[in-house]
């Protein structure tokens, strides 16, 4: 069968399994609880395969095997980084975040910290990280369906684009679970097609890794072949800070059916990502290296060029579609619910008194998802940046944001209003002209991650500002501690506010 035809019969076949999925969840959007948590009733083994697919959708195999092609042994770092960082979801957030009955990350901002202001600007942090991250994802859904499809680079993110934005917009977190279920166990399919096929070209582990090894020496060693032990430790804390406060993670352990479904399926998750990425990526990038390696224009084509070599034209569909299907959409629903719920809802409409209805902030959210969606795909087509470094600096602005409002926010009653607004306004600032910066190539901004002066300001903000700044009022306190720490007041944290 010719590859294109083949490439369409498969991919066509997955169009129709995700808009089914889209129009049925759709149906069941009553209001924002459905839209944003859908009732929160997930069980832990629809939870674990939900989280999965947060972290190892296609991005992470196409950008994953990419790195681990270029850069070698380097590549081990995530798993280090994911172990640590899911631990401090797991000890420190899970069950706290999902106890308050939030809907968003800002929802808890603004309630710890009793703070409209706070709401609002995690709101456009939110929105604005979460764009960032869908251009990585859409170019690199573009990669692969340019060649599944042979069609034109831009035209082929246009079609992964309208594809999930059309089935997020129409059925919410119920949709974006289902179809993140659907594509993952898709995409496991797809690898394992792939993987006896490499095996029997490249080799086995050892083979592999001493072939890469000699064809670029320091592949197999920690530090790779390329970075300076600076860089190597900057670009771990950036994965640690990006695992334990990685939004779509967070915002997923508020549709846990209880606290108990969330905190088993952390670990649980945490174990088969660790495999995942030992197997997927740092086997999968040896082979490319020694494979394809040196035929590509960018690093980034590495695993569809590796999947073309080793298969047929049926099998190379089949995992290619896998590939291009697994997209991060939670992130889009997130850019919604920041604006919608967030911005409109919370920090403008019920400040002033103005009442709508569920229909309308349904409707908001749906509009925003197709501008972000669009905005998106607009940046997507103009940015020639590695994918994985687009997702690293999203990453670094939500970690150096959030990462110490949230692990002192929910760990000591200490930290004030003002200290957090501080730190996570100076963290955000200083990443992003950092990024800036190296971007442009400065030399010296180039040698350490954006995220490194970041998390620096923000901790030094957070803790040097808590003891001369005003505390939170003890009603605000007493979601997240024991009530007999913080005497009582009548008035919760939400009227406080409105009062004055």
């Amino acid at each position: 069968m010719n590859p294109t035809v083949a490439g369409y019969l498969v991919f066509g076949a997955y169009i129709v399994v995700m808009v089914v999925i889209g129009l049925w969840s759709g149906r069941q959007q009553k209001g924002a609880d459905d839209l944003w948590v859908a009732g929160r009733r997930f069980g832990t083994v629809v939870m674990v395969l939900g989280l999965m697919s947060s972290v190892m959708h296609g991005g992470s195999i196409l950008s994953g095997v990419a790195f681990a092609a270029a850069f070698g042994g380097v590549a081990i770092l995530p798993l280090i980084s994911f172990a640590a960082g899911f631990l401090v979801i797991l000890l420190f957030f899970a069950r706290k975040l999902r106890d308050i009955g939030a809907f968003t990350l800002s929802d808890f901002m603004a309630d710890r910290y009793a703070s409209v202001g706070l709401r609002a600007f995690t709101a456009v942090v939110v929105a604005f990280s979460s764009t960032v991250y869908l251009v990585a994802q859409i170019r690199g859904m573009g990669i692969v369906l340019s060649g599944l499809l042979d069609l034109p680079f831009v035209t082929a993110m246009a079609v992964g684009t309208l594809l999930f934005v059309f089935y997020v917009a129409v059925g919410g977190i119920l949709a974006v679970m289902w179809t993140n279920i659907a594509q993952f166990l898709f995409m496991w399919l797809g690898l394992l097609v792939i993987i006896p096929h490499v095996w029997q070209v490249a080799g086995g582990w050892t083979s592999v890794l001493e072939k890469a090894e000699a064809l670029a020496p320091g592949w197999t060693s920690v530090a790779g072949t390329q970075w300076t032990w600076a860089y190597l430790l900057s670009w771990w804390l950036v994965w640690f800070m990006a695992y334990s406060t990685r939004i779509e993670l967070i915002t997923k352990v508020f549709i846990a059916k209880n606290s108990n479904v969330a905190r088993y399926a952390l670990p649980t998750t945490c174990l088969l990502v660790m495999i995942f990425l030992l197997f997927g990526n740092l086997y999968l990038g040896a082979a490319a290296r020694i494979l394809v390696f040196d035929g590509l224009k960018t690093a980034d084509e590495a695993f569809p060029a590796l999947v073309t070599l080793v298969l047929g034209p049926v099998a190379t569909a089949i995992v290619l579609t896998s590939i291009a299907s697994a997209a991060n959409e939670s992130l889009l629903l997130l850019a919604g619910a920041a604006v919608a719920h967030d911005l409109v809802r919370k920090s403008w409409h019920e400040r002033v008194g103005i009442v709508r209805s569920e229909q309308y902030y349904l409707m908001i959210s749906r509009v925003t998802l197709v501008l972000v969606g669009a905005i998106a795909f607009v940046v997507a087509v103009n940015t020639p940046e590695l994918i994985l470094a687009l997702v690293s600096y999203s990453v670094a602005m939500i970690g150096a944001t959030f990462f110490f409002p949230l692990l002192f926010g929910l760990t000591s009653r200490r930290t004030t209003p003002a200290a957090a607004t501080a730190s996570s306004v100076a963290g955000f600032f200083t990443t992003l002209v950092w990024t800036g910066l190296t971007l442009a190539k400065v030399s010296w901004a180039v040698s350490v991650h954006p995220v490194v002066p970041g998390l620096f300001v923000a901790f030094a903000l957070i803790v040097g500002l808590t003891p001369f700044t005003r505390p939170p009022p003890p009603e605000a306190l007493a979601r997240f501690f024991k009530p007999s720490t913080t005497p009582g007041s009548a008035i919760s944290a939400a009227a406080r506010l409105e009062a004055g």
